[in-house]
């Protein structure tokens, strides 16, 4: 017993060093740094942003470029762990879900990229690239419908998604000849309905009330004789007139 004791005291205290030491994941330095050492300035900003995170762990910026620049260095996993980092720090920074969704569809977890897609969505509404990169997920799977709902959605947000130069991925899909046929529809239908505005020259009615008029049986001339209703004979006529 004497001596499980001094036992249970080290590892808790070995456990407590742990811990500390993952308080913050850059105070030794990751493994792939010691790759950065081409003097390109790729390599020298990947250091930077080391030094930054150092003293700033908790920045969702500064994790999210350092993903970007992982994933031109060749380092896709630590640049994924990168993006997660920056969604823990900040669930709403749009940025590191999409680029966390481009990661995980470059190895093919389209389950895992759609849902970060969609949440880019639901956090940037009309984000034109996740809504494509949506279409690109659904058209893999066999969805034909979904995908071109979600690629003419995109060209609706984005005419550029059209553009080769912008969007090179536009060559990976066979559908969007489709997509542009159910936009057409649609404008078609919206020019079809269009509505009318005033005419030049219009002029409104009127709001007032027309004043009460008497019926015209009942309207009585001021030069006509006044007669007895009951007997349609003018009445008598006074003493002396």
């Amino acid at each position: 017993m004497k001596r499980i004791l001094p036992l249970i005291a080290i590892l808790a205290l070995a456990g407590c060093a742990l811990t500390n030491g993952n308080d913050n994941p850059y105070e030794k330095a990751p493994f792939y740094a010691r790759y950065l050492n081409t003097g390109s300035t790729l390599d020298a900003r990947i250091q930077q942003l080391l030094t930054a995170l150092r003293d700033n762990p908790d920045s969702a910026p500064l994790h999210n470029e350092l993903g970007q620049l992982l994933v031109a260095k060749g380092f896709p996993n630590d640049a994924e762990r990168e993006f997660e980092r920056a969604i823990n720090e900040d669930g709403d920074f749009y940025p590191a879900w999409y680029n966390l969704g481009l990661v995980r569809a470059s190895r093919d977890d389209y389950t895992g990229a759609s849902r970060a897609f969609r949440r880019t969505q639901s956090l940037k509404k009309g984000h034109p690239e996740a809504l494509f990169q949506l279409g690109l997920i659904e058209e893999k799977r066999g969805d034909t419908e979904q995908a071109i709902a979600y690629y003419a959605k995109a060209i609706r947000h984005n005419r550029a998604m059209l553009d080769v130069k912008y969007n090179p991925l536009v060559l990976d899909s066979k559908l969007i000849p489709l997509a542009l046929l159910e936009n057409y529809n649609r404008e078609h239908a919206r020019a079809g309905a269009a509505f009318q505005g005033t005419p030049m020259g219009y002029s409104a009615p009127s709001t007032e009330a027309p004043s009460p008029q008497a019926p015209a049986d009942q309207i009585v001339s001021p030069s006509a004789p006044l007669t007895d209703p009951a007997t349609q004979t003018p009445p008598p006529k006074p003493p002396g007139s």
